[in-house]
């Protein structure tokens, strides 16, 4: 089941999504239009106006120029899309390129102008030039055809001038990331959270079961819900210590079953828990929030490469990184339970530790941005909006990362007034 979910997951993302399905759409078009043609002309025209009719042989010239057109305008939206691929890359980060492949607007736009000169070349291949007298509605479709491909291509050049746009890039990082994290403070409203020290006692006097990952990759995906079923039915605790995003290996253990040697745990329902976990060789956002962060951190870090030197797409990657983190600044650290009431069978699973995402979201951009007196200001005003919301552990840890990275910022040489503007900021930071 899960294999196939993998399986449907890439055909979703895929650049020939949209090409296929609207390709097969002109192709079934075309046929039905044909058989209209040769069939029921001279029902249609009492209903359709005959200026929709044409001749055959004009019929074939109108579908030739609509199939010169159509190729043309695939030529260059093919050749666009490389440019701005490279483009991201270079610019931003490898990791945004599938964020403009995935974009509807520019899929469709390589569906229509695909499927438009298929329509026009198999239409083309039907029209039967031999009998005289004979009108036809394929040549008026074709012409609807190209206003409709002509839309989407202004469509697609507008798309293209905005996610060229490093603001734009990173508001629609920003609003992906919000829906995420969003289904990830859902999900643990409906659930409890407990310490390291709960959930060894929960697994204290029972039997433990290693399950390892079945292959190389990253974790993109954990079917929970099965998962869960499998935990009430054999009456186990599966315990993740591991999160969605993780590298892991063959020989990393990815969950440990505890149990009290009531259920044999065999070969097949280990089999069936590893399908549960989809291990890829990339990262994806489908339950990461963190990648989406990851990729706003790379853009920022890319704007302070000498290449770009663009501090101030840096310092608005800060601001944007402050206000997500914000809305994780409440959650405690410690083991997630899903469980049902009165199920003796269930799953924890490791909650995401701020302390995790502080360093993976900061220190990078701080480090590459220290000889910057306003990058390192804007890093502390980051750090302050994740305070605002913050619970009282997480004040803590907060403090100590805040403290621990003003320590490694402050062997640099900064001018007096470049250091009183982060003293100052350091310690509203603080102290507040």
């Amino acid at each position: 089941m899960v294999n196939m979910k993998n399986l449907i997951n890439k055909f979703r993302s895929s650049v020939w999504l949209y090409p296929v399905i609207y390709s097969l759409v002109a192709l079934i078009l075309s046929i039905v239009i044909t058989f209209i043609d040769k069939t029921y002309t001279d029902e249609l025209s009492y209903f359709v106006n005959g200026i929709f009719y044409t001749t055959p042989a004009l019929a074939q010239t109108v579908l030739g120029i609509v199939a010169g057109a159509f190729i043309t305008i695939a030529t260059f939206t093919f050749s666009t899309t490389m440019v701005v691929l490279t483009m991201y890359s270079s610019q931003f980060t490898p990791r945004v390129v599938e964020n403009f492949l995935n974009n509807e607007t520019t899929m469709k736009s390589f569906g229509i102008f695909v499927s438009g000169f298929i329509y026009a070349v198999t239409s083309i291949l039907f029209i039967d030039v031999s009998v005289d007298g004979n009108l036809i509605l394929a040549a008026s479709v074709g012409v609807v055809y190209v206003i409709v491909g002509l839309t989407y291509f202004i469509l697609f050049i507008h798309s293209v001038s905005t996610h060229i746009q490093a603001s734009d890039l990173i508001l629609r990082l920003h609003l992906e990331a919000l829906d995420k994290i969003k289904e990830y403070r859902d999900f643990i409203k409906e659930s409890k959270i407990i310490s390291e020290d709960g959930m060894l006692e929960i697994a204290k006097d029972k039997n433990a079961l290693k399950v390892f990952s079945p292959s190389d990759g990253y974790i993109q995906e954990i079917d929970y819900p099965r998962l869960q079923k499998l935990a009430e039915n054999h009456k186990g605790i599966f315990c993740f210590k591991k999160v969605v995003g993780q590298f892991v290996s063959t020989e990393t253990r990815i969950l440990t079953i505890y149990d009290k040697g009531q259920e044999a745990f065999d070969e097949k329902v280990v089999d069936q828990i590893q399908k549960c976990v989809i291990i890829g060789n990339k990262k994806t956002q489908a339950q990461d929030f963190s990648f989406t962060i990851q990729k706003i951190v790379e853009i920022a870090v890319k704007a302070l490469s000498p290449g770009i030197n663009d501090p101030n797409t840096a310092i608005h990657c800060l601001r944007i990184i402050g206000v997500l983190l914000r809305d994780l600044a409440d959650i405690k650290k410690g083991y997630v339970i899903l469980k049902e009431d009165d199920e003796s069978g269930f799953i924890i699973y490791e909650a995401f530790d701020l302390e995790v995402l502080l360093y993976d979201a900061y220190n990078q951009i701080m480090f590459y941005g220290q000889s910057d007196a306003s990058v390192v200001v804007e890093g502390f005003k980051s750090l302050k909006f994740i305070k605002a919301k913050a619970s009282g552990e997480n004040r803590n840890t907060l403090k100590a990362y805040s403290e621990n990275l003003f320590e490694k910022l402050m062997s640099n040489a900064y001018g007096k007034f470049e250091y009183s503007k982060i003293i100052k900021e350091y310690n509203d930071l603080i102290n507040d």
